[in-house]
């Protein structure tokens, strides 16, 4: 599958059309038999079939198509009307996808074969891409305005295609490479793309779509769709959407479709983040706090570093800034970093757990983890980095019950953290 490949479901130009005035209708398939006295038109029979007789009548007739099949609908008209307008309009749920038009005076102008008196009137489907899968297909027939009947077909999987199924999808913030969430999360920021990331088993011909509802009214310009060009096993795939403008506050939704299904349903906030800004007056570095985050404490003992602290439960953003007297390898980084760990430090018990670890890569020293200790109830993010001997952290940690709703807030205030390693060491060589 194509990482952001989409098919249009169908143009108005890939429908065919086709009429007949001669032929039998024995051996085809009954579906309809609708008269319009008022229109003075009357379809004696409505065949889906795979295929068109020379004589103009169906082969093959059937409901269930696949998606690069042509598909056929033969109507059987009684007698041989003379004038009027047979109209043929497809549809895919409540989208129309083709439609045409087939005047009878021209159909029935110069007839040479007739058995029955009857005419063939037959239309045509077909895409050069592909059909979209879907049970939701049918076939709107007028004459002269004046509507006839509802014909249903649908388009199904090839033999060929392996089932598809979803195995996982996750809110993020981003996506790596591999189709891996960066950040999962369902609360984000006004001015935050949200990420769908998902994967699973994908079977040829498979579409899948994301719809965005934004305070419970569907969003139309976030509906995106992909298709699967071959059979993919354990596929990765994803959807993004910020609305021109940015997302309003509140509760929002994305559902995931697969062949016209639904799959599944996320539900996520946004929550507008204010931080105020802060800069270190030695120019060593600047981030932007939550505004509780306001009791800020300055200490040059045994490095540098910087405590904002806010009332009440325990919550903290720690910076600090040591030098290591030289820049570290790839190797000694990486050696330092497997053996990283917030368990047993300051305000996290021994009993803390990475939720999440992301190493960067070669000539990269930063190393970003996700904790939580019940021991001291503390949820939190830690950012390690060394550049030019210099190594800064910063930790950020809320009670566990808060973080959910502070999530947005905390890893925007991390994702604002810039430094100098020139002005740290400057200032930890004096």
């Amino acid at each position: 599958m194509k990482r952001s490949h989409l098919i249009p479901i169908l143009s108005a130009a890939a429908l065919v059309i086709s009429a007949l005035a001669c032929g039998s209708s024995s051996g085809t398939q009954e579906v309809a038999d609708t008269a319009v006295p008022t229109a003075g038109i009357q379809v004696r029979e409505a065949t889906f079939a795979h295929g068109l007789a020379d004589d103009g009548g169906p082969v093959d007739p059937g409901t269930e198509f696949t998606p690069d099949k042509t598909v056929y609908l033969s109507l059987v008209v009684k007698g041989r009307p003379k004038e009027g307008t047979v109209s043929a309009q497809f549809y895919m749920g409540e989208e129309l996808i083709a439609e045409a038009d087939i005047d009878l005076s021209d159909v029935n102008e110069g007839v040479i074969f007739s058995i029955g008196e009857d005419t063939y009137v037959n239309f045509w489907l077909s895409s050069d891409d592909a059909l979209s899968i879907s049970r939701a297909w049918r076939a709107d027939v007028s004459y002269d305005d004046e509507f006839i009947d509802s014909y249903t077909f649908s388009v199904v999987a090839p033999t060929d295609a392996i089932p598809s199924v979803i195995r996982e999808a996750t809110l993020a913030r981003g996506v790596d490479d591999d189709y891996n969430p960066i950040e999962p999360t369902d609360t984000f920021g006004p001015d935050e793309k949200v990420y769908l990331v998902a994967r699973g088993d994908i079977g040829l011909y498979t579409w899948l779509e994301t719809k965005w509802y934004v305070n419970g009214d569907l969003d139309e310009a976030g509906t995106n769709s992909i298709t699967a060009e071959e059979n993919k096993t354990d596929a990765g795939f994803f959807f993004s959407y910020l609305p021109e403008g940015g997302w309003p506050e509140g509760e929002h939704q994305v559902i995931l479709m697969m062949n016209d299904e639904e799959v599944g349903r996320y539900d996520f906030t946004i929550k507008e983040m204010v931080l105020v800004p802060f800069e270190d007056p030695e120019g060593v570095f600047s981030i932007s706090h939550p505004p509780d985050f306001d009791q800020i404490e300055k200490n040059t003992e045994g490095g540098y570093s910087y405590t904002f602290d806010a009332p009440g439960d325990w919550s903290i953003l720690y910076i600090f800034f040591g030098y290591l007297g030289e820049s570290l390898t790839d190797e000694q980084w990486e050696t330092f970093a497997e053996g990283y760990s917030v368990a047993g430090l300051a305000g996290f018990g021994e009993d803390t757990v990475e939720l999440e670890r992301q190493l960067g890569e070669p000539g990269a020293h930063v190393l970003f983890l996700e904790v939580e200790s019940e021991e001291t109830n503390a949820h939190g993010l830690v950012w390690v980095e060394e550049a030019d001997g210099v190594l800064a952290v910063v930790v950020l940690v809320v009670p566990i019950d808060e973080w959910p709703a502070r999530e947005a807030e905390i890893r925007a205030s991390l994702e604002s953290f810039t430094w100098s390693a020139e002005a740290a060491q400057a200032l930890l060589e004096e």
